[in-house]
């Protein structure tokens, strides 16, 4: 089987509508659908009901946030490749999972383009070349991202962190694992509007992330190569961001002794 689509869901029946909708009518078919309900008490389990047999597998019960939930999903999953879709995210055409796999893609990550919650791809969507530079600043949603299910044979999504575990979890496998991957250029899906966003708890997270991965002597290294204040690394990054020899450095740096 090529694809796992996991859907988590709580008290989002209208959302979870949507999910459903655009997922039943792909062109493409090599997958199942797994989906965890957090014990919605709005309608939504006599909605997962409804569409049982379009499950391979579904449960409502309470879990302890999203990325236990995305957790109990992979658990489930059979699927050469895993796609976390959220309740009330939804694919943006009929056919872009199938043109997705005509791609024939074997890359450990395979992303595309999320159009917001308006779909609208915003400054030329992500990158094609993810630089240690990109990913410490930014992320690629989890929405968009094919993860191979092999990934998650050394270890699931940390559910100690509560907003930034999927980006805590490709920055681990792209930057120090050197983990493959590889962007397809469609617009996959449309995000949920109105979803919260809190800055400062995500920075906080971000901050814990690196200290677990980084030594105080290599994030002080990174902070000056982030923010090009020191003329050593300007010279060695020759001013061209995301310098291949750079990321190795970068990565070599965090291969503690």
């Amino acid at each position: 089987m090529k694809l796992s689509i996991i859907t988590v869901n709580l008290n989002n029946r209208e959302g979870l509508q949507k999910t459903i909708d655009s997922v039943v009518s792909q062109t493409f078919r090599d997958f199942e659908w797994i989906v965890i309900d957090g014990g919605s008490t709005d309608g939504s389990r006599e909605l997962i009901e409804q569409y049982a047999d379009h499950f391979a597998y579904w449960v409502s019960k309470p879990d302890k946030g999203i990325y236990n939930a995305m957790n109990k999903g992979i658990r489930a999953a059979r699927g050469e490749y895993l796609l976390f879709l959220n309740s009330g995210d939804y694919l943006f055409a009929n056919e872009v999972l199938e043109k997705v796999f005509l791609e024939n893609p074997t890359e450990d990550f395979v992303y595309c383009d999320d159009g917001g919650s308006t779909g609208v791809v915003e400054n030329g969507g992500s990158p094609s070349f993810i630089d240690f530079r990109f990913l410490y600043t930014y992320t690629i949603c989890h929405q968009t991202i094919f993860h191979k299910r092999t990934l998650f044979n050394t270890g699931l999504f940390d559910e100690k962190y509560k907003i930034v575990s999927d980006w805590k979890f490709l920055f681990q496998h792209i930057i120090k694992n050197d983990a493959s991957y590889r962007k397809i250029n469609i617009l996959l899906c449309i995000l949920q509007e109105g979803t919260s966003y809190d800055s400062s708890k995500t920075e906080t997270e971000r901050q814990a992330v690196l200290r677990e991965l980084f030594s105080e002597k290599e994030l002080a290294m990174i902070d000056e190569y982030i923010n090009l204040t020191s003329p050593s690394i300007k010279k060695t990054m020759n001013y061209i961001n995301g310098h291949p020899f750079m990321k190795k450095i970068l990565r070599r740096l965090s291969n503690k002794k």
